[in-house]
């Protein structure tokens, strides 16, 4: 009777390429294993709300991208007030200061499939997405390249960084305002969001950053890709590392494929 055991196998084979299908979309469409993957707490859903109950999160945010998506013949740009411009340069400064920074993640796709993991980041150019197990897959920029290991797999795809979203807030010099078009923007007193567009044509799809007020601190993000689906990365127990982690950390493994890079 092993015929059971052979759908069992199927269906988790099927839920191992969804979650490496969203990660992709994650990380490509913007913006988040080892073989032994890390046992990292399950984050909480960050952050709570606060006694008003107005924090925003995707679920009852304030936007969509529906609301936001605007062709360029259809409706004039969007048109930042003297304060959100003000806000925007202080979102600029507070991405800037992320130099060297780790913490928890929640990833939700478009399916409500939920995966969790540890995030590092070193700025300019370098991270790295370690997903807890059942998964397999890790997600890492080296400065140049980004790469999506899957040690289940035993594949990895490569990707220039300047070709991705992602170096929006990997630059040396994060500049929104400069690198990308404002779609919309929204706040009140405890939150802040910006939705935004690549102004580079190697890219598409859209991004929401979400950060709390009157302390800026980046909590979620929104990937929206070209065909409309969304990929939901929470963030969690952000923490400024006092060690700067050697440039190896972030470096592609060495899993030995006869066609490594795809791009």
């Amino acid at each position: 009777m092993a015929f059971p055991d052979t759908l069992r196998f199927i269906a988790w084979g099927v839920r191992i390429w969804a979650i490496r299908a969203s990660a992709v979309l994650a990380i490509m469409a913007v913006l988040p294993a080892l073989a032994q993957q890390p046992q990292v707490p399950y984050p909480e859903a960050a952050p709570p709300a606060d006694s008003t109950g107005s924090i925003w999160s995707t679920k009852t945010a304030p936007v969509t991208a529906t609301d936001a998506q605007q062709s360029d013949d259809a409706a004039p740009p969007f048109v930042l007030t003297p304060y959100q411009i003000e806000l925007l340069q202080e979102i600029d400064r507070y991405l800037n200061s992320l130099v060297n920074i780790s913490g928890h993640f929640i990833q939700t796709d478009h399916r409500n499939e939920e995966t969790s993991g540890r995030f590092y980041l070193k700025r300019p150019g370098r991270i790295r997405f370690d997903y807890r197990a059942p998964s397999k897959l890790r997600i890492v920029s080296d400065g140049y390249y980004l790469s999506v290991e899957d040690h289940d797999l035993k594949t990895i795809d490569k990707y220039p960084l300047d070709a991705t979203p992602v170096r929006l807030l990997l630059g040396e010099d994060v500049n929104l305002a400069r690198d990308a078009d404002i779609l919309d923007m929204r706040q009140d007193e405890s939150a802040v969001v910006v939705v935004l567009r690549d102004r580079s044509e190697t890219t598409s799809g859209e991004l929401q950053l979400y950060f709390t007020l009157p302390e800026l601190v980046l909590y979620e993000w929104v990937v929206t890709d070209a065909q409309g689906l969304e990929t939901r990365i929470q963030l969690a127990d952000l923490t400024v590392d006092e060690e700067e982690r050697p440039d190896e950390f972030f470096q592609s493994s060495a899993i030995e494929l006869e066609n490594l890079d795809n791009n």
